[in-house]
């Protein structure tokens, strides 16, 4: 070889030495060696797809996928793969679905808060973001210090060593599972009742028997009715800490993580939801020993309005917890706004016409009224209808906007309750038997305590088609509508035994046919008696009698 050739060949040695030192040496990859691959790191784009594609089972290359991870020079290339695969796999407990289209793919991307070249994969898990080194994209060293963290706080360490110690076998997929993951789900499930199953016993047996030591009721109240929901909310948060340990696909810990977050926030409305009716009933006792009624009444517009306001922050809470921009949802509902107004016309109309119920007070809870074609007694207002229990039993709902624009007769508010009938003689009655049948009328209604004493008539008033009318107009001072007929009944008991003691016969509709020749058989009305025997008849019935 000639010299010249030999010098050549020594300075490519030395050059390709130079080199391979240099990669070994280097800050930015530590004792890694590249030598065997181009890592695509220019963009984060390119950083994440880079981290991504080189853990997928069909071209697994755990080296190829570490490049991405900060080089540390404390690290090895196997604590690197090691860290870049915990670290994927804490994207895939959160259920992180990465989008390519979504990641920069501007080489010089600035952080706007920050300044920086650095770049958050997730808002959720902003700890964890790339950063730019020497024109590349790295995650940065602070996230690659914190993934055995992170990773302990996803993954049990008990569930690590008991996976190191499964055999082969049941490594082995079915159905897109390993066979010891069916396992590991029904014993999971199976826990989490259990937990389920303690919490009700534990509140059952500690604090409803602390709570039935005091004095009042509605602690009692209370504890019943947390039971269900905080039983329900342990067993959600059981599953919410815990499902990362079975390993499942990111799609499947996407739903799980967005189900139990859900889930637990129901739980957490259910309490609520039932603390709301603990504290009505609480405030209805309290009004039940006020005369007032309207704060009775307050009580249901109360408990309805409260359990409303709670649905819909609820509502709000668990849509802005994942990631549904609430502000832009009211802003488009507002583009139909129109027809939305248009639609709820009628609740807004039953909203005021609640309002003006309560503020004008024509009737209250337990008043008879009668509206229209409906009759019966008042059981609830509502935001949108008041309830109507009829006398046949039914339960009629009338919308409020109707309520507060018709008559409504409150016969609840009644000082008197008016009677008022004609009774019919017949024609044959004589005028002192008619008067005498009168002045007892009116004596009966002087001496009953439950009829008004300072205004009643009773009155020969008209000649009928086929009777004297006598008519009765008067009033009877009584609580309700039960003894109101109980003392109707004993008042016109009473007139028709003085009627059959003074002799005299009430008329009913006839047609007499009189016959030239048999006017002398005609039959006799009523009974006569002499002025001894009416005066007697009288006596009975007067004040003594």
């Amino acid at each position: 070889m000639y010299p010249g050739m030999k010098l050549f060949s020594k300075l490519i040695i030395a050059q390709f030495t130079i080199c391979f030192l240099f990669l070994l040496t280097s800050p930015v990859f530590g004792q890694k060696s590249a030598s065997d691959f181009d890592p695509a790191l220019n963009t984060p784009q390119q950083a994440v797809h880079t981290f991504l594609y080189w853990q997928n089972d069909a071209h697994e290359n755990l080296r190829k996928s570490a490049i991405t991870v900060q080089p540390d020079t404390a690290l090895s290339w196997k604590e690197a793969e090691t860290r870049a695969e915990k670290l994927l796999q804490i994207f895939d407990a959160r259920g992180l679905i990465i989008d390519y289209n979504q990641i920069s793919s501007n080489p010089n991307f600035t952080d706007t808060l920050t300044g920086t070249h650095q770049y958050v994969l997730f808002s959720q898990l902003p700890e964890i973001y790339l950063e730019r080194y020497n024109g590349q994209w790295f995650f940065s060293k602070a996230s690659v210090k914190l993934i055995p963290e992170l990773y302990r706080e996803h993954f049990s360490l008990s569930t690590e060593i008991i996976l190191q110690k499964i055999p082969d076998s049941f490594q082995r997929s079915f159905l897109g599972l390993a066979l010891w993951q069916y396992g590991a789900i029904f014993l999971w499930i199976l826990l989490g009742l259990i937990i389920k199953r303690l919490s009700e016993y534990a509140i059952d047996s500690y604090f409803k028997r602390l709570t039935q030591k005091s004095k009042t009721e509605w602690d009692d109240a209370v504890v019943i009715s947390a039971e269900k929901p905080l039983s329900f909310a342990f067993m959600t948060l059981f599953f919410l800490l815990t499902y990362a340990n079975l390993h499942l696909s990111v799609l499947v810990n996407k739903v799980l993580s967005v189900t139990f977050e859900i889930l637990f926030s129901i739980s957490a409305l259910w309490l609520l939801y039932n603390l709301i009716n603990v504290l009505a009933d609480y405030l209805q006792s309290l009004t039940a020993k006020t005369e007032s009624k309207l704060d009775d009444q307050l009580v249901p517009l109360l408990r309805k309005s409260m359990k409303v306001a709670l649905v819909l922050i609820g509502v709000i809470f668990i849509l802005q917890n994942n990631g549904i921009n609430v502000a832009s949802l009211l802003a488009g509902l507002g583009l139909g706004g129109l027809a939305f107004a248009l639609a709820a016309r009628d609740t807004v109309a039953n909203l005021f016409g609640s309002v003006t119920i309560f503020l004008d007070k024509p009737f209250q809870i337990g008043d008879w009224i009668k509206t229209g074609n409906i009759e019966g007694t008042v059981e609830e207002v509502g935001f949108r209808s008041t309830r109507v229990r009829t006398f046949y039993n039914s339960l009629v709902s009338v919308p409020n906007s109707v309520m507060a624009n018709t008559d409504i007769d409150n016969l609840g508010l009644r000082q008197y309750r008016r009677l008022f009938f004609t009774l019919s003689m017949h024609y044959k009655t004589p005028p002192e038997q008619l008067q005498a049948f009168v002045d007892g009328i009116k004596t009966i209604i002087s001496q009953t305590p439950t009829m008004r004493q300072d205004y009643y008539e009773v009155h020969f008033s008209s000649f009928g088609a086929h009777s004297l009318d006598v008519m009765v107009y008067c009033f009877f001072s009584v609580p309700t509508w039960s003894v109101e007929l109980s003392e109707k009944h004993a008042f016109l008991m009473k007139i028709l035994n003085f009627a059959d003691e003074l002799g005299v016969e009430f008329a009913y509709p006839t047609q007499s046919l009189y016959i030239d020749g048999n006017l002398d058989n005609q039959r006799a009305i009523g009974e006569a008696k002499s002025d001894e025997e009416i005066a007697a008849v009288l006596n009975s019935f007067g004040v003594k009698g």
